[in-house]
């Protein structure tokens, strides 16, 4: 797998901004109107972008090319996992004393070489959360594997989960001032209707009748990687004719719906702003409708980033709070206390994604099972506490 690496954006001169984004960032604006398009079709068709905008194609190639990328906006392409014949789990570690000295390294070597896609430390705990992506046939890998590390004393509880949904909300930048570089947003009200980029669980007979070959699978990583990669790029990078890479990229990617959408990645005070916390938000509670409708208000904000299902009905949210939302967790809390609902914070820290590469899939097999690392008792001896 590659690692992700964030694209730092730092603090833009709001007046600039708001000249950019022609003001005051109302309904009206072409700056608006071209971020809620390409969330809908992403950054690949420009005459599309230029049609639905009104947008003249070469103002469009021009803003989507070289003017967002300035003003650090990000656009990344969801793919449907479940399509491609994989599954989502989340996993809780629990690491021993010993366990934890080698705990970062072995993640880190499981998100490079296997299905990991995502790990973070639990703060001021000896926990971790993982997010594990196995195809269908080995949904049972990472059980078997961390029952080896049990046995090894490196963990001393683990729970694997399955992941029926996962959801990537986004509030329109209607409602973003540029001007004050705010949200007009308040903490006590909800109610934005949020677009939602779903994903659901496909059946087991779906996953494991997938169509999907490594030229996909390429096409898809670097996608992955920066969604406005041109097929020129990476049929240099694989050696084959952009005409074919087309042809994957629309008869197999698009039309068998590999990519779920896209959404805009922002930070207006730059992504490594000091003020900015990450947490995960966990809801228990099944699926009354009261814990479904504050589910819902929760997610329609701008700082729920993503969501996840679990098979019993859990929702992990996962939040990214600046300074303008800190009153929003106090909000929240007297929320969850109205409806006696259960919810815990988890705060992170030492946090880190992973994409798949193709290394891990074979034409004539598909999907292979990776050797899953097992630290010796050496290098758990020898190795400094992360």
């Amino acid at each position: 797998m590659y690692k992700i690496k964030m694209t730092v954006n730092n603090s833009l001169n709001p007046s600039k901004l708001a000249k950019i984004s022609d003001g005051t960032g109302n309904s009206q604006s072409q700056f608006i109107r071209l971020l809620d398009a390409l969330k809908r079709y992403g950054p690949r068709n420009l005459s599309l972008l230029s049609m639905v905008t009104g947008i003249p194609r070469e103002t469009v190639r021009y803003k989507v090319k070289k003017q967002l990328r300035e003003l650090g906006f990000r656009i990344n392409m969801v793919p449907n996992i479940y399509r491609m014949g994989l599954t989502r789990q989340l996993a809780r570690l629990t690491f021993t004393r010993q366990g934890l000295r080698v705990a970062k390294s072995l993640l880190q070597e499981l998100g490079k070489e296997s299905y990991l896609t995502y790990y973070c430390k639990v703060a001021f705990k000896n926990k971790y959360l993982a997010i594990l992506t196995p195809p269908q046939r080995y949904a049972k890998l990472f059980a078997e594997y961390f029952d080896d590390l049990a046995r090894a004393g490196i963990i001393s509880d683990f729970e694997i989960r399955g992941v029926t949904e996962v959801g990537y909300p986004h509030v329109s930048y209607r409602l973003f001032d540029f001007e004050k570089g705010v949200w007009r947003i308040s903490d006590e009200d909800y109610e934005y209707g949020a677009e939602n980029v779903v994903v659901q669980r496909a059946s087991a007979d779906e996953q494991t009748n997938y169509l999907i070959d490594s030229l996909d699978l390429s096409i898809i990583t670097e996608l992955l990687k920066d969604a406005f990669t041109p097929m020129t790029r990476i049929s240099s990078t694989e050696g084959r004719d952009p005409r074919l890479l087309r042809y994957h990229f629309q008869e197999h990617i698009v039309r068998k719906g590999l990519i779920a959408g896209y959404v805009i990645g922002w930070y207006p005070s730059g992504i490594e702003n000091p003020s900015i916390a990450r947490m995960w938000l966990e809801i228990k509670g099944g699926a009354s409708k009261t814990i479904e409708d504050l589910f819902r208000k929760i997610i329609s904000t701008p700082y729920c980033k993503f969501y996840q299902v679990i098979e019993d009905g859990t929702r992990m949210i996962y939040l990214v709070i600046d300074k303008q939302f800190r009153t929003a967790i106090d909000h929240l809390s007297s929320k969850f206390a109205e409806i006696s609902a259960e919810g815990d914070l988890i705060i992170t820290e030492d946090t880190n994604s992973y994409i798949l590469t193709k290394e891990l899939f074979r034409d004539s097999y598909g999907w292979i099972r990776p050797q899953l690392p097992l630290p010796s008792e050496e290098m758990i001896l020898t190795k400094n506490p992360s």
